[in-house]
């Protein structure tokens, strides 16, 4: 039997072309875009829209399936485009059977994009038009033509990228700010582009400063500006604790400027990153006027960073400093040198009781005897005992002006960070010097020597940085004393903050018995606690009894001083 072939015409979906009758419109869509809000731009962007949909509306053998835009949107992140994602799911979702636009830059400038999505609606029988290049996605040449052209369109994204970056850069050189002022409090710009105190908004900036000074954290801050309703940079009453830090640390507020904070590492995901190293920064002093001091803000920055350097270790002087009851983290055993936790007795009852308890009796009462103590009542004979020492006129100038000259004379953040950017400095020496080894003109000894002056004079910095770290934390121990001090004296010998403030640590040596330990030195309490057997020993320099009129009991205590000789 003779074989036989017979050729079978695929069925066409759209137009017969035999009879030259359309057997279904085809749904045909649009897409418009452009990267920026200038007039030109927006002008041929409108011409955009209306010249696609006129073309489709007219077009008898097509319906319209819709127009999708972005407006003043890079093209380099299709994930960026809403209107690009809601064309392609439309297309997923069998909405639309052919796409219309301008040229492929139009449509992306990622080569990785554009094959991508090429890709994907062609699996799904969506065929794209791009009438710059005269190319459709159907033909097979399309991906080779389209790896050329889109790559010429992102080489071209990559070159206005590196543009603008030059010409920021240079504005940043002749130390001109570039931000927007509408919702930063204390400034505004004028038409020259110059920073203006905001009088009304200065004042709240200074509040905040003078508040945190005085002992506030950033949280209680927070609290406190909403429970006064204090307006923020937006002019709303809303406020959170990384909004206060960032304008504790914000230089712009001792009339400086920092430039190129931030910076965009990838043209393509236009990833904004902090710049930590990947471009130039410029600092400007003076450039505008000031709102805060720049003593002040001096002293804010050291006791940040000294804040910082307490809570960022797991310490007893951490659990101290993020404790939120004046007593708690401060009271240790006598006996065993355990701390003193608190402990709700009869909890849930009307006879419910704070108390503080040694952590050895609570858990072993075998291991150590010693007693509780109602946790109110130590607050109140604490309170006497500061106010018996400091209630004479003489005895509160003697301390303040002692305190208040002792930190004028250290304020080490301008100091440690000029430290840190030293060893910064060397530590690229000394790695350019090892990386430069092969192409150096130095003999072995004489390389080794240079290699040894570098190393030393990076551990030398070291050591310093470590030394001038410790003095910040006990400056800021100390700066904490001094202005609880003094809003111990203003609320008339009320405020609870001076507890942990004018004592280290405090020892509970027996039944209702009490030594109060003064450090003058400074040190955090895991050092005065590894110090426990001298504190006992210490000379009293002053012991009394405190009667309580609510509970009518009595309280031993005696005052010893910590100095390190």
């Amino acid at each position: 039997m003779k074989q036989t072939v017979e050729i079978i015409q695929p069925k066409p979906k759209y137009k017969d072309i035999f009879t030259n009758q359309v057997i279904r419109k085809k749904r045909v869509a649009a897409y418009a875009r452009v990267s920026t809000d200038e007039t030109d731009q927006l002008n041929s962007y409108q011409a955009q829209i209306e010249e696609f949909t006129r073309r489709i509306n007219t077009n008898l053998e097509w319906e319209f399936a819709g127009m999708f835009c972005d407006e003043g949107i890079t093209g380099t992140n299709m994930l960026k485009r809403p209107g690009f994602m809601k064309m392609i799911d439309a297309a997923k979702g069998g909405h639309i059977d052919l796409i219309l636009t301008k040229s492929i830059s139009r449509f992306s400038r990622n080569t990785v994009d554009i094959l991508t999505t090429i890709k994907e609606l062609r699996s799904v029988g969506v065929e794209i038009f791009f009438e710059k290049e005269n190319i459709t996605s159907v033909d097979p040449k399309i991906d080779f033509v389209l790896t050329i052209m889109s790559s010429m369109a992102q080489e071209e994204s990559r070159s206005i990228s590196e543009n603008t970056k030059w010409g920021i850069q240079k504005r940043f050189q002749q130390g001109k700010l570039i931000m927007c002022t509408r919702n930063f409090l204390g400034y505004d710009m004028n038409e020259l582009g110059d920073l203006i105190i905001n009088k009304e908004q200065a004042e709240t900036v200074k509040y905040i400063f003078k508040c945190y000074i005085n002992g506030m954290s950033t949280s209680k801050l927070t609290n406190h500006l909403k429970e006064m309703q204090i307006k923020n940079g937006r002019g709303v009453v809303n406020w959170f604790p990384d909004t206060v830090k960032e304008i504790l640390i914000n230089e712009k507020y001792v009339g400086d400027l920092l430039l190129q904070k931030t910076v965009t590492v990838d043209y393509l995901s236009h990833e904004s990153k902090i710049n930590d190293g990947y471009a130039t920064k410029y600092y400007i002093k003076n450039a505008h006027e000031a709102i805060i001091e720049r003593e002040v803000y001096d002293i804010v920055q050291t006791m940040m960073h000294a804040r910082h350097l307490i809570v960022s270790v797991d310490s007893k002087e951490r659990f101290k400093h993020l404790a939120q009851k004046p007593m708690k983290g401060l009271v240790y055993c006598g006996q065993c040198k355990r701390m003193f936790n608190s402990k709700m007795h009869n909890s849930g009852t009307t006879f419910k009781k704070s108390m503080l308890k040694c952590h050895t009796s609570r858990n072993n009462p075998m291991a150590c005897d010693n007693h509780s103590i109602h946790e109110p009542l130590l607050e109140r004979a604490t309170l006497h005992v500061v106010e018996t020492m400091t209630k004479t006129k003489d005895m509160q100038d003697s301390i303040l002006f002692y305190m208040e000259q002792t930190l004028k004379k250290n304020n080490s953040h301008e100091q440690l960070q000029s430290l840190k950017l030293d060893r910064v400095d060397l530590g690229n020496k000394l790695k350019a010097h090892v990386n430069n080894r092969i192409h150096s003109s130095l003999s072995d000894s004489d390389y080794k020597k240079e290699y040894q002056r570098l190393e030393i004079e990076y551990n030398s910095i070291t050591k310093h940085i470590e030394a001038l770290t410790q003095d910040i934390t006990k400056e800021h121990l100390m700066r904490r004393r001094f202005y609880a001090l003094k809003s111990f004296i203003d609320t008339n010998y009320q405020d609870t903050s001076i507890i942990k403030s004018f004592f280290g640590i405090v020892l509970m040596m027996g039944q209702n018995h009490v030594r109060y330990v003064i450090d003058d030195t400074f040190i955090t309490i895991d050092e005065l606690h590894e110090q426990m057997d001298n504190l006992k020993a210490l000379p009293i320099l002053m012991k009394g009894t405190y009667y309580d009129l609510n509970t009518r009991e009595n309280i031993y205590y005696e005052v010893v001083i910590y100095e390190r000789n």
